[in-house]
């Protein structure tokens, strides 16, 4: 029996197995000495040093810091925000070993960029771009010089825009916002700065969440099916040692609106040394999952990424812990969700 007439009759039984389960991917930066970092994709049950099911890197592919990475699953693509490489790279979502990109998206706008958001219904790519901006290009964009549709500028020490150096992003299609994780020109006061997605040039957030409950932000996470939004934040111990911990607000917190609860404490392995930093913060709605990465800047082995449950409050015990080099030989990226379906997409379509 063939996979294409197993469909019905096997379907049942592939997942009862597991089939299907590696979710959590994850780029980063390059070790030094080093030009070039593979995408790494794990299991849905790996822990620990577990090796990655797939690897997606090498010469042909051209990644050189895949630090951020989106699904687009309508297409079955990624697009990666190749930090170093000053490049978007569009890959199969289900691209392994060392394969060339579809295609690429390039801009002398585009500058080193950082996250992105695929929005296939208006054929947009919202990007994070020249450290300083929210870009925007055509979804289905490719060349080295795709004409952008917009850009919010940078605001600098008191511009409008209130954008300085952004990070996260997420768009958020009930109230057509765009939101990413910034902070002061000056004090480094971090916060979260809505505009209007068809915002361009100068233009004037449409909301700002700052206060004590957004300090020391490191990235975040939106869900609209839960209507949240997830922080990642971290406290200082006196050894300089760090706390982390999860906030979750609702979608329409603004100004010094307080967390709905926290994620916090011993359990939840959020702690990390003084030379390591949060790298970033994913949901997984498929598994219904939040994803953290730790990056142990340059140390591989203190490389983590943790892994809850999406209904985790306060102490929760992660669900998976994975650790080291396995993870990236260099600096970790942020995490992002990717189900791992290329069985079914080569044998059952």
């Amino acid at each position: 029996m063939n996979l294409r007439s197993c469909r019905i009759l096997c379907l049942p039984l592939l997942l009862s197995a597991g089939m299907a389960n590696a979710e959590l991917m994850i780029g980063g930066y390059p070790e030094i000495g080093s030009n070039s970092h593979p995408l790494r994709q794990f299991s849905a049950n790996a822990q620990g040093s577990d090796a990655p099911v797939r690897i997606l890197g090498g010469p042909a592919s051209a990644l050189e810091s895949p630090a951020n990475a989106s699904y687009e699953a309508g297409e079955g693509l990624l697009y990666v925000s190749d930090f170093y490489g000053q490049t978007i790279r569009v890959f199969s979502a289900f691209a392994e070993g060392d394969v060339a990109p579809v295609r690429i998206m390039q801009t002398p706008l585009l500058g080193q960029p950082r996250a992105n958001v695929p929005i296939p219904a208006l054929d947009e790519l919202i990007v994070i771009a020249g450290n300083c901006c929210i870009l925007t290009l055509p979804l289905h964009g490719s060349g080295s010089n795709v004409p952008p549709s917009r850009m919010i500028g940078w605001g600098g020490n008191g511009g409008i825009t209130e954008l300085n150096n952004p990070s996260s992003l997420a768009w958020f299609p009930t109230t057509d916002e765009v939101a990413v994780m910034d902070y002061d020109f000056g004090n480094f006061a971090t916060k979260l700065v809505f505009h209007a997605r068809p915002g361009n040039g100068q233009v004037t957030p449409t909301r700002v969440l700052k206060s004590l409950h957004t300090e020391n932000a490191a990235g975040f996470a939106y869900s609209q099916v839960q209507q949240r939004i997830y922080l990642l934040t971290f406290t200082t111990n006196g050894d300089g040692s760090h706390e982390g911990q999860i906030r979750v607000f609702s979608e329409t917190a603004s100004g010094q609106d307080a967390p709905l609860y926290t994620i916090e404490g011993t359990a939840t392995q959020l702690g990390f040394n003084a030379s390591s930093y949060q790298s970033g913060i994913a949901i997984d709605a498929d598994l219904n999952r939040l994803m953290v990465g730790v990056s142990g800047n340059g140390s591989a082995a203190d490389n983590r990424a943790i892994v809850f449950d999406l209904a985790a409050t306060g102490n929760a015990t992660p669900i998976q812990v994975l650790q080291g080099s396995t993870l990236s030989p260099g600096y970790l990226g942020a995490p992002f969700a990717v189900p791992n379906d290329k069985l079914f997409a080569d044998g059952f379509d």
